[in-house]
């Protein structure tokens, strides 16, 4: 075990250059653990629906800025040997087509702000909760090498500012859940945003503690949504599997076999932008 802890904290520092998230290489403060490492398994008959592995602090409520750290990348290590394709179990994932996106897009986080959302199935959108002068949030996009914009705001429009362009009508404070961003956008852009989680594909991204009134009525089944790109990776004893904790919806299908199905599964964390002390 402790050489397969070593073996990961390798790849976590390798990620944390590759991919420009420098605090994914960092322990906690004063050697307490920051970084998720477990076994799991799913007894026969067991599946889990579709779901995201980490959300936006603000729309977690006040709770979501009490954690110093929040996932950033999601791993896995399938442990069961010889697994055969009709014992079930796969982990099914939901990516984005090939053609929609460059190698080079910014996806999850840009500068501590997470993605919520796509524009135009290719555009991250993220949601920005500091930097406004007005206090409030605003939802943005990058800007693309090349690309022109003499926008400006408050006009109700999209506006280049600093390397993005604000794609939200106006600056906004983020409601209680559920959550529909979609509101909160310019009238140009509502109907080419994609929003990642919602309380139909993602039950458990409605249900934390930021309710309305505890109003939300709890669910554990989700959507299956549109699965036409989906990727299914078999759990074969010695797979790795690595993906990004915000922006892959993911499942798993049902164990059909007679045997359990085993992992050990984890998350590199990433340091919170700000944390509240209650």
């Amino acid at each position: 075990r402790a050489r397969f802890a070593q073996r990961m904290n390798e790849l976590r520092v390798e990620l944390a250059d590759k991919l420009g998230r420098p605090t994914l290489a960092t322990d906690g403060p004063s050697g307490r653990p920051k970084h998720e490492m477990t076994y799991n398994c799913y007894q026969p008959g067991a599946k889990l629906g579709r779901h995201l592995d980490e959300h936006h602090e603000e729309t977690k409520g006040v709770k979501g800025w009490t954690m110093p750290t929040r996932r950033s990348v999601t791993w896995l290590v399938y442990l069961n040997d010889e697994w055969r394709e009709e014992e079930g179990g796969a982990l099914r994932c939901l990516p984005r087509e090939e053609d929609q996106l460059s190698r080079e897009v910014q996806v999850g986080s840009h500068q501590g702000n997470l993605q919520v959302g796509w524009l135009d199935k290719r555009h991250p959108v993220f949601l920005d909760c500091f930097s406004r002068p007005s206090g409030g949030a605003a939802l943005y996009r990058l800007v693309n090498e090349g690309e022109k914009s003499s926008r400006s705001q408050p006009t109700g429009e999209a506006s280049n500012q600093g390397g993005i362009i604000i794609l939200s009508s106006h600056d906004f404070d983020v409601p209680g859940q559920p959550i529909d961003f979609t509101k909160f956008l310019a009238e140009e852009h509502r109907q080419s945003f994609e929003q990642i989680s919602t309380s139909r594909l993602d039950p458990r991204f409605a249900n934390k503690d930021n309710t309305n009134g505890g109003k939300v009525k709890k669910t554990t089944i989700a959507a299956v949504g549109d699965e036409t790109h989906a990727l299914d990776i078999a759990p074969t004893g010695g797979t790795l599997v690595l993906f990004d904790s915000v922006t892959l919806p993911h499942r798993v299908k049902e164990v059909t076999g007679k045997r359990q199905r085993i992992a050990a599964t984890g998350w590199f964390h990433e340091d919170s932008q700000f944390v509240l002390e209650l």
